[in-house]
Parts: C-alpha cells; sequence; structure tokens
C-alpha cells in the first residue's frame, strides 16, 4: 500500500504538471501546508476528520473504504489585485478550464498508481484564510477529496 506522504507527493506533481502546462502564471504547489506561500499557491493536508464513517455515501463498490482518508487540497490568492486573482480561483473551479483543479487529479484518479481511486468529497466555497503571522489575508477554496490507497 502506498503511504500518504507517497499519495501526497504524487497528486501534487500531477497538479504542478497542470499547472506548468496550462497555467498562464507562475504557481506554488506543495504535497504539504505551506504556512508561508507566494500566492497563488497550491497546497494539501489531512482533512479534518481524516478518516470517514467508512465513506458514507460514495457507493457500496469501494469495499475497502475504511482504509480511505479525507485530504484537503487548498488553492490561495493574494488580494492585492482583487478580481484577477479572484478569477484565477474561478478558473481552478471551473469544470470547463484547462486548470480545473478537479479534473486536474480526475485525468489519473490512480495518482500514477498510488491511489485505487479518488473521490471529489466537497467543495468550498470562496473564503478568507488568514497568514499564519496575521499579517494579512489570502482568499482561498479548499477540495475535500477521499483517497482510498492502492493495495500491493
Amino acid at each position: 500500500m502506498s503511504s500518504l506522504r507517497e499519495i501526497l507527493e504524487a497528486a501534487a506533481d500531477q497538479i504542478r504538471e497542470t499547472m506548468e502546462a496550462d497555467a498562464d502564471w507562475d504557481i506554488q504547489v506543495e504535497p504539504t501546508m505551506i504556512l508561508n506561500p507566494t500566492p497563488p499557491a497550491i497546497d494539501m493536508y489531512p482533512a479534518d476528520p481524516f478518516t470517514s464513517d467508512r465513506a458514507a455515501g460514495h457507493g457500496e463498490t469501494y469495499a475497502d473504504m475504511d482504509d480511505g482518508f479525507l485530504v484537503n487540497v487548498r488553492a490561495r490568492v493574494a488580494p492585492n489585485d482583487n478580481i484577477a486573482n479572484q478569477e484565477v480561483l474561478l478558473e481552478l473551479l471551473d469544470a470547463e478550464s484547462d486548470i480545473c483543479l478537479v479534473q486536474c487529479l480526475y485525468d489519473d484518479p490512480t495518482l500514477g498508481g498510488n491511489a485505487a481511486d479518488l473521490i471529489l468529497d466537497q467543495t468550498s466555497g470562496f473564503s478568507l484564510v488568514p497568514k499564519i503571522d496575521g499579517s494579512a489575508v489570502h482568499i482561498g477554496v479548499i477540495w475535500r477529496f477521499l483517497i482510498i490507497p492502492a493495495r500491493s
């Protein structure tokens, strides 16, 4: 079974490749929580709760749901160019965009063989995300994915 670290690194690589190929700007993508991002930025971290209650609502086709876990993928932009940066988030949310974050991960839901599958659980709207030092806020969106690790 792939480790959580391997899964998050594979997801970050997959997102990074799409952003480098199709985004009109540089975007920081990391497989861990970025405490001091250089927006636009995408980071990943265990959701709260981290495990699902037998992944209720995701169907009966996954017999090993107990082994799945929930991960947040968060995009943040700076408020300095308010309209343009919100448009970045809108593109990441838009299923018709070349940089749609969900589609980027669904292009290979096995994350290079590290996952049996990944399923979008929920997506937030825009929210204000304070910087860790409290000096400013970013505008962000969080996607929560249920990830089923691949078995060897």
